[in-house]
């Protein structure tokens, strides 16, 4: 998913002079991305709601120490990151598979639905996979969320970590390696 900087220009311009409508029309634009974010660190729906919602009170309180011309949607990202990742040190809290609502796992196989045998084992491979990324340190899961999960290359990740771009290969590659040590017995080829 893309956001261009210079479309929210005018609108942090106007909220930085104290338009409540523009900052209204940022959290519109980015509400879904930042709540999706909190959900896939924290798998709750009530604590992403609150992080989602934290991490736009924050924001706009910081908004004067905003810097024109960079991107609100990685600063507000990176915000909803280091809250998210904070609530899970904090709480050390981890959702059961069993919790989600049907439809709603972040790891969806769509594939397979007319075989129950199949079905079943790739709910059973989503569920695995699911508990081996939230057994990643919060470091290792953050990076391979955003590049599994929001699609960001290494240079997006980099920025919205606030870490080099070398730093975000070297996470992905061993969170990915212990993924795939890990889920050896699951996943045949």
């Amino acid at each position: 998913m893309e956001f261009h900087p210079s479309s929210d220009d005018d609108l942090i311009r106007q909220a930085k002079d104290g338009d409540l409508g523009s900052f209204e029309k940022l959290l519109k634009k980015y509400q879904k991305v930042i709540y999706n974010l909190a959900y896939r660190l924290v798998k709750s729906h009530d604590a992403a709601d609150e992080i989602a919602q934290e991490t736009f009170v924050k924001s706009f309180y910081a908004l004067k120490s905003f810097k024109q011309g960079h991107s609100f949607y990685s600063w507000a990202y990176r915000i909803c990151l280091n809250l998210g990742l904070n609530y899970i040190k904090r709480e050390k809290h981890f959702v059961p598979e069993s919790s989600f609502e049907e439809g709603k796992n972040p790891i969806d196989f769509a594939f397979g639905k007319d075989d129950p045998q199949t079905e079943l084992l790739n709910k059973e491979l989503s569920s695995k996979i699911d508990q081996e990324i939230d057994s990643l340190s919060p470091k290792l899961k953050a990076v391979l969320i955003l590049n599994l999960f929001e699609e960001q290359s290494y240079e997006e990740i980099a920025k919205t970590l606030g870490i080099s771009k070398g730093t975000v290969m070297s996470r992905l590659f061993r969170a990915k390696k212990r993924l795939m040590q890990n889920l050896r017995g699951y996943i045949r080829g």
